[in-house]
């Protein structure tokens, strides 16, 4: 699930765009907004796609029940933390990292920044932003997100047993296997990495899924990836053809920056 760094952000652009194809467009879910017993932040879970008007850039999120989410910019720039939620508003506190090799236009490789915005559930999203790298370098923005209705599933929709199986790196070609157990497991022959993992079902409702994973064996320029701690979010487009698992997570070894990977997996 590594890849070549060198390749890995060009890799990425043309695979991140497929994020919100697949079942039936964007319109509101099976449900829709205010289901019975559900709160506005469970409410947001599920998967977002936009663009982002400061780059011009898709931007693809996925955003589980309590709120957390991992949003990748097509660039590979990932954007994480936790949202609230009324029932037409959003606020939240974000971390911004590059991608592995990758550093923002003055060399830095994080950054924090908020945002806020109007909401219509399972709907969209009209969201101003603002984002400062730790080499206080500052921009600021919009971003305007519509809800893939694919990522509701409903009531039992989500399990281990429908994620399980093996997958295809759309990057790097590597085979991915998950169990129905959900053990996560894949080796990387160019690089010699081996990735030993789990993920679990955050809620049947919506097909996201958190993961957590970290690396081994890996040689040459990759070494330094060895002991490194990624951990996420997923989210299962059973609608797309090949069935597709969409990875993004952010972590680091031991003295490494913290970094931001993101990957499509096709279903074999």
């Amino acid at each position: 699930m590594l890849g070549k760094t060198h390749q890995f952000v060009m890799i990425l652009t043309g695979s991140f765009l497929l994020w919100g194809c697949g079942g039936g467009g964007n319109s509101v879910a099976s449900g829709g907004s205010g289901n019975a017993g559900e709160t506005p932040t469970q409410g947001l879970a599920g998967t977002w796609s936009g663009t982002d008007s400061g780059t011009g850039l898709a931007i693809n999120g996925i955003i589980d029940e309590s709120g957390n989410f991992n949003f990748v910019r097509a660039d590979g720039v990932q954007y994480v933390g936790t949202a609230t939620a009324t029932s037409d508003s959003i606020s939240a506190n974000f971390d911004g990292y590059e991608p592995v090799g990758q550093t923002f236009s003055d060399g830095s490789t994080y950054g924090s920044g908020s945002i806020s915005g109007s909401l219509s559930l399972r709907t969209s999203m009209q969201l101003t932003d603002q984002f400062t790298t730790s080499k206080s370098s500052s921009t600021s923005g919009s971003v305007s997100l519509t809800f893939n209705n694919w990522s509701y599933v409903g009531v039992g929709g989500a399990s281990l047993a429908t994620v399980s199986g093996n997958y295809t790196d759309q990057s790097s070609g590597d085979v991915v296997s998950i169990t129905s157990a959900g053990d996560v497991t894949w080796q990387d022959a160019t690089t010699g990495c081996v990735g030993n993992g789990t993920i679990t079902v955050t809620d049947t409702n919506n097909s996201v899924y958190h993961v957590q994973f970290s690396y081994e064996s890996c040689q040459g320029q990759y070494a330094s990836l060895n002991g490194g701690q990624f951990t996420g979010l997923a989210a299962l487009n059973t609608s797309a053809s090949p069935m597709q698992a969409i990875v993004a997570v952010t972590g680091q070894a031991a003295g490494q920056p913290m970094y931001a990977l993101s990957f499509v997996l096709n279903r074999n």
